[in-house]
């Protein structure tokens, strides 16, 4: 005869059999997890190239912002005479607060490789406001590392409308210097 298994001890032996996970089972979870991981690096890197496009626009526009206020100032103190001399200024000093990634004033262009990436430096020998991306960003710029900007003195138009200002007045704008690089 037979010994007979009770359910009971049939139920214990099921489930001492189901502690651990069996070998198939962990190389599922762990694959499970590496491509949710890569999929996960791959969108950071995205948003971090995001959010580097968006603090270079927003120093862009408040550095803008600074030139549009130092010219009003001339034009209002009547120092019309001295709105040549921005052209060759550092627009950080516009500011009233220098963005945490500004390295400084350079005499002569640096060595690149030595400059930490995503800062601003001003070039004083080219009068250009520079910005280093970050080597694994591009902001369309694939053929450079470098967004340069330089304050830009135009003479106006005498084709346009009434103006406040005198014809001869001249244009100040801080321009993008080479590619455009997704940025204006």
């Amino acid at each position: 005869m037979k010994p007979r298994i009770s359910p009971k001890n049939n139920m214990l032996a099921g489930k001492a059999r189901q502690r651990g996970f069996t070998l198939f089972e962990l190389a599922v979870a762990v694959s499970v997890i590496a491509v949710l991981t890569v999929v996960l690096l791959g969108r950071l890197e995205v948003v971090q190239q995001e959010a580097e496009r968006v603090a270079v626009r927003q120093t862009l526009l408040a550095l803008r912002a600074g030139l549009r206020m130092q010219v009003l100032e001339m034009y209002a103190s009547d120092r019309q005479n001295q709105v040549l001399a921005l052209a060759g200024q550092n627009p950080i000093d516009w500011l009233a607060e220098k963005p945490a990634n500004y390295l400084g004033v350079y005499s002569s262009a640096p060595e690149m490789e030595k400059i930490p990436q995503s800062h601003w430096f001003f070039d004083r020998s080219n009068a250009e406001l520079i910005y280093i991306l970050n080597r694994g960003n591009s902001f369309a710029a694939r053929h450079s590392e470098l967004l340069r900007f330089k304050v830009s003195l135009r003479q106006a138009s005498a084709t346009r409308g009434q103006s406040s200002s005198p014809v001869d007045a001249p244009e100040v704008a801080l321009i993008q210097l080479g590619e455009a690089g997704g940025l204006r």
